[in-house]
C-alpha cells in the first residue's frame, strides 16, 4: 500500500463518518413552518397520524403526527404548517412492568399474633436462609447474596 493510498483511504473514511454524524444529529429537529413531508424526513413515519379539533378555537380540524419513541406530537395548523410540537407521555415497558407487578403484589394485614412473632423470629429465619447460601457456595452451587424476604411475609 502506498501512502497516497492510505491519505486517500484515510480521507474517504473521515468523509464517512462526517456525512453520518452530520445525518444523525440532522434528525429528530421540528421547527415550526415545515410540511408534513418534511416532519417525515426529519422523524420518520409516525406512530399515530390524525385529525384534532384546531387548538387555536377555528372549528377546523388539523393534521396530528405523533411519534411514541421520542416523545413528540407534531400538530400542523390549517395551513398544512407546523405550528407546534408538544411533548408526549408514553408508558415505557419498565413502568408497565412497575404497575403490573405492584397490582399482581398481595396487600399485607395486620395480623396481632401472627406479625409479632414474624418478626420475633426473623433473625433466626434469615440465620438459615443465609447458612443455606454458604452451604449452596461450599458445595459449587454458586455464591451469591441471598434474597431475604421481608419480615412480615411467612
Amino acid at each position: 500500500m502506498t501512502p497516497r493510498n492510505f491519505i486517500a483511504g484515510l480521507g474517504l473514511t473521515l468523509f464517512g463518518l462526517l456525512a453520518a454524524s452530520c445525518a444523525t444529529t440532522a434528525s429528530g429537529n421540528l421547527t415550526t413552518g415545515m410540511t408534513p413531508d418534511q416532519t417525515v424526513q426529519a422523524m420518520g413515519q409516525p406512530d399515530l397520524k390524525d385529525n384534532i379539533a384546531d387548538p387555536n378555537h377555528s372549528g377546523a380540524s388539523v393534521l396530528r403526527y405523533v411519534w411514541l419513541e421520542p416523545g413528540k406530537a407534531a400538530i400542523f395548523g390549517a395551513d398544512d404548517r407546523l405550528a407546534s410540537v408538544q411533548a408526549v407521555e408514553t408508558d415505557s415497558k419498565e413502568k408497565v412492568e412497575a404497575q403490573m407487578a405492584a397490582k399482581n403484589e398481595q396487600p399485607t394485614y395486620f395480623d396481632p399474633l401472627n406479625t409479632p412473632l414474624n418478626y420475633m423470629f426473623f433473625p433466626i429465619k434469615a440465620g438459615f436462609i443465609y447458612l443455606g447460601a454458604g452451604a449452596n457456595c461450599i458445595g459449587g452451587g454458586g455464591c451469591q447474596k441471598p434474597h431475604l424476604p421481608p419480615p412480615s411475609a411467612s
